[in-house]
């Protein structure tokens, strides 16, 4: 058994201890090889990836936008009372303004004023001469005191929204009126009186119409005149020389529904549009269905995805009908601008020396706070003869512009 023991050590004992040699020794040699590139080339062990422009072909022309939208007009209008703001998003069924037709003026207004004025006297010097009320005069304070402020802001002497303090007012003697109505009996002469206002009242709603959302949507009161022509409903009929008109400003025919009427506001759909890119290369050949990516002229660093659903090509002209599935906020306003259609590919800079192998998979070590972590890429192309424009395999990934890398 001795023996026996002694022959397996004598076979395994050497062997053992070269192949433990070599991998020391060539554990070291790569450390030194390492060292030695670092050395060489500045003694660089880490790099800062850097934000690459888009690479790919790209195509510019003019872009005319199509949106989801509906406008609203009227006849006769003398006045708007805005409630949503600007661009702001609406809920189905929320206020968007109040409309006044011809019928409504200052006269109407003046005489719904008189008559509450003489209810308001009738009750101090008849009903009210015996009765002492602290909570009317607070009431009757602070109508006097919103009276006042709509004086000196008609005499252009204040500042602030008269429509604002009309509201005010007008609320501040609906709760007078009702508090005296519930406190104080009234008679056939003030009875007359309270016809008389609600009447009028009655009146000046006839020529009151209240806008409301019907749907979620964007609203903004700027029009421009298309949006009866150019619009998700249109536009896959337009045309190249349709397009030559808008861009040049042609104003589109009136209908006869719009004659004669004024544009109010607009409601816009928030996550579609539509948009037409005329462009004259005649090289490319665009294909229905595929995906392009877009970017509008003064809109830095906003690409926008967009889809081909037709093109129509007349002599040298293309023009290409494009569907968004993003938010129409950006271009909201915007019905022209300059723009750049192509086959855009997004990534980074590298050093080549960043590049790794690792389990057959070529990637970049990134440092972030002491931690090493192995990225996956694809290297699209190789900018020059040191620097690779990369991709990361998996989304979120820690790789980004302004992170560290090693070299190796």
């Amino acid at each position: 058994m001795s023996a026996k023991k002694k022959r397996k050590k004598k076979k395994g004992g050497p062997g053992a201890l070269i192949a433990v040699l070599l991998v020391i020794v060539a554990a070291v040699a790569g450390v030194v090889i390492w060292q030695a590139r670092s050395y060489l080339s500045g003694n660089a062990t880490a790099a800062v990836v850097k934000a690459s422009a888009p690479l790919g072909n790209s195509y510019s022309g003019t872009l005319v936008v199509a949106r989801n939208e509906t406008l609203y007009e009227t006849e006769n209008m003398t006045r708007i009372d805005f409630v949503a703001s600007e661009g702001s998003r609406v809920s189905k069924s929320g206020v968007i303004c109040k409309v006044y037709s011809s019928g409504y003026n200052q006269t109407e207004i003046s005489r719904l004023q008189s008559y509450r004025e003489s209810i308001q006297s009738y009750h101090t010097n008849q009903v009210l001469s015996t009765y002492v009320d602290a909570e009317l005069d607070s009431d009757n304070e602070e109508i006097a005191s919103l009276a006042q402020q709509v004086r000196t802001l008609v005499q252009g002497k204040g500042v602030g929204s008269l429509s604002n303090l009309e509201k005010q007012l007008d609320s501040a003697l609906t709760v007078r009126k009702n508090y005296l109505r519930q406190k104080y009996p009234d008679d056939q002469t003030l009875s007359e009186l309270y016809k008389m206002e609600n009447d009028q009242l009655k009146k000046i709603e006839s020529w009151t119409t209240t806008y409301t959302a019907s749907e979620d949507c964007l609203v903004s009161f700027y029009t421009d005149g298309y949006e009866r022509t150019i619009n998700s409903t249109t536009y896959s009929q337009l045309t190249p020389s349709d397009m030559k008109n808008v861009i040049r400003g042609v104003a589109p025919e009136q209908s006869t529904v719009s004659r004669g009427s004024d544009p109010i506001f607009r409601t816009v759909a928030q996550d579609e549009w539509f948009a037409l890119f005329l462009c004259s290369d005649k090289d490319w050949n665009p294909v229905v269905g595929e995906s392009y990516r877009m970017q509008l002229d003064g809109f830095d660093n906003y690409m926008i995805d967009v889809t081909v659903e037709s093109f129509t090509r007349v002599g040298s002209d293309l023009l290409l009908r494009m569907r968004v599935n993003s938010s129409v906020e950006p271009v909201l306003n915007v019905r022209t601008c300059g723009a750049t259609v192509g086959d855009f590919v997004s990534g980074l800079q590298v050093p080549i020396r960043a590049l790794y192998t690792l389990d057959n998979m070529i990637g970049v070590v990134v440092l972030d706070g002491g931690v090493q972590t192995f990225v996956p890429v694809t290297v699209v192309s190789y900018l020059d003869e040191s620097t690779a424009f990369v991709r990361p395999t998996l989304t979120g990934s820690p790789l980004e512009a302004g992170k560290t890398v090693m070299l190796f």
